[in-house]
């Protein structure tokens, strides 16, 4: 089964636009990659902000140092998002300077103090969710490819706090043992690294990979209970629950 990430952020998107919580809100986004061209990643995040409503604002930033004054301002708007990656800034940087948005406008979740879930995580909850009520999967294991990475890591602790046994996985990782798994995340970015050999069969295989897919799909597919897709897939999801969040900041 191949799981219509379109679809799914369509119906939650109108439950948004019907409760009318989205009225009167304002978000501001960070873009970090030295460019002042918008990227198609945020691009897709305020046209969905400005068709709910959202009034988005986009300001653009050459260097990490730049953002780390820009956070360290006055913020008004209701939340805040900085479109990663940060231009010369490593994993210990970036957490840093994530640590610097207010808590109570991080709608991506991802300062380790936010209130609200990472948008990806809850994308990944969506597609658990579907899985066991309307597709009728079970499963007790999970392993997330891209463990170490600051997704992957969240996403490990959230499946942990599920109740689920967890394996983290690397790029160094002998991912032959995926095989074991009911469900496989991935998160690394390098296209096509999960093959067919590697899932078992009726496995939910959830693809965070973009632009390309983690998975290599076609392959796949064939042994996957429930495969997502890349596009069309947990990309969807994760932007409508970023308005999700913002709803409730």
């Amino acid at each position: 089964m191949i799981f219509d990430g379109k679809n799914e952020a369509g119906r939650i998107r109108r439950e948004l636009e019907s409760s009318g919580k989205l009225n009167g809100k304002s978000l501001v986004i960070f873009q970090t990659d030295g460019s002042k061209q918008e990227s198609t990643y945020i691009r897709l995040k305020r046209e969905m902000g400005e068709s709910l409503g959202v009034k988005v604002k986009v300001e653009y930033l050459f260097t990490s140092e730049e953002l780390t004054r820009r956070l360290g301002q006055p913020i008004e708007e209701d939340g805040v998002l900085v479109q990663l990656p940060i231009i010369g800034a490593d994993k210990g940087e970036t957490g840093r300077i994530l640590g610097l948005i207010p808590e109570l406008k991080d709608i991506d979740g991802l300062n380790q103090f936010s209130k609200f879930l990472p948008s990806a995580v809850k994308a990944v909850d969506r597609v658990l969710i579907y899985a066991w009520v309307t597709a009728s999967l079970r499963f007790i294991n999970a392993a997330v490819v891209g463990a170490e990475g600051m997704i992957g890591s969240r996403l490990s602790d959230w499946l942990t706090e599920r109740a689920l046994a967890v394996e983290r996985f690397d790029l160094g990782s002998d991912l032959s043992k995926l095989v074991n798994f009911d469900v496989v995340v991935s998160a690394t970015g390098q296209p096509s690294l999960i093959k067919a050999e590697m899932v078992k069969e009726g496995a939910i295989v959830i693809d965070l990979g973009y632009p390309q897919g983690d998975v290599a799909f076609d392959e796949v597919r064939s042994k996957a209970g429930l495969i997502t897709p890349v596009p069309g897939g947990v990309g969807p999801l994760t932007v409508v629950s970023l308005f999700e969040n913002l709803a409730q900041a």
